[in-house]
């Protein structure tokens, strides 16, 4: 693009204008022909140990067959993620992490940080996608039946020992592509000091557990997997196995489940 702008005289204004459209372009054919809730994920947070688990269905463009880890790791934070942000492979998820997490301070504040500046580039690609493809614009924010999270991203941090967590929600504000946050901290604002939350579809899942004689016991990788593929059999074209699963304690990260399409740096068995 360089080379082409200095060799017709373009001036850098003009050259970085084609150049931002051309990269919209990009994001636009590399768009999900589903919506964008097509995965499920669940975290399993107690005092001691955070556990992220997801299954490995990636559906990118009009064949729909990429099989990836949806598990990641980014400047020492392990994530997983649902929905608009998860844009095919022009759009990195895990480039926000690194900048939200960047510099001193907490873990709320990082979290923070992410949240905003997911909330943002999240909006931009909105309105891009509105404007130059009102279609693939209407599938990406199609609501689900049983969420109004347009995004949710897991994050996941060892801080001085502790398992830190933090769920970040995007949900739409009404008509338009303006977003709201919502975050969760634990430990912080959690209300208990166990927590399950899923991300994705759920509708499967969340009957399973909470049965008449009180919510089922989810800690174990058996029992994660088996909630997983329940969303497997009721949505096959969307969510598949390899399930990986991975925890989070003081001492660092380890499998507990892995598919065998997800690498992550420093993290054994």
């Amino acid at each position: 693009m360089l080379k082409t702008a200095k060799a017709t005289g373009m001036n850098r204004p003009r050259a970085r204008r084609v150049a931002i459209r051309l990269v919209i372009l990009a994001m636009i054919c590399a768009a999900p022909t589903v919506p964008s809730r097509a995965t499920t994920e669940i975290v399993v947070r107690s005092r001691y140990r955070i556990v992220l688990a997801a299954d490995s269905r990636a559906i990118y463009g009009l064949d729909g067959n990429a099989t990836e880890c949806k598990l990641f790791e980014a400047q020492d934070v392990y994530a997983t993620v649902s929905g608009l942000a998860h844009y095919g492979r022009s759009y990195r998820v895990a480039d926000t992490i690194r900048e939200g997490f960047a510099g001193p301070g907490t873990f709320a504040t990082h979290v923070s940080s992410t949240a905003a500046i997911l909330k943002r580039r999240v909006e931009n690609l909105l309105a891009n996608l509105q404007a130059g493809d009102p279609t693939q614009y209407r599938i990406l924010i199609q609501q689900s039946n049983y969420t109004s999270d347009l995004v949710q991203l897991a994050v996941a941090q060892t801080v001085r020992s502790q398992p830190m967590l933090g769920i970040i929600e995007l949900r739409r504000s009404g008509t338009g592509t303006g977003l709201t946050t919502r975050t969760t901290i634990c430990p912080g604002n959690c209300a208990q000091n166990t927590e399950l939350f899923y991300l994705g579809y759920w509708e499967r899942i969340k009957p399973y557990v909470a049965t008449a004689s009180g919510p089922r016991n989810v800690g174990s990788a058996a029992s994660i997997d088996r909630l997983i593929r329940l969303e497997i059999a009721a949505h096959p074209n969307e969510v598949s196995a390899p399930i990986n699963i991975l925890e989070l304690t003081g001492s660092g990260a380890r499998w507990l489940q892995n598919g065998g399409n997800c690498s992550l740096p420093g993290v054994g068995w």
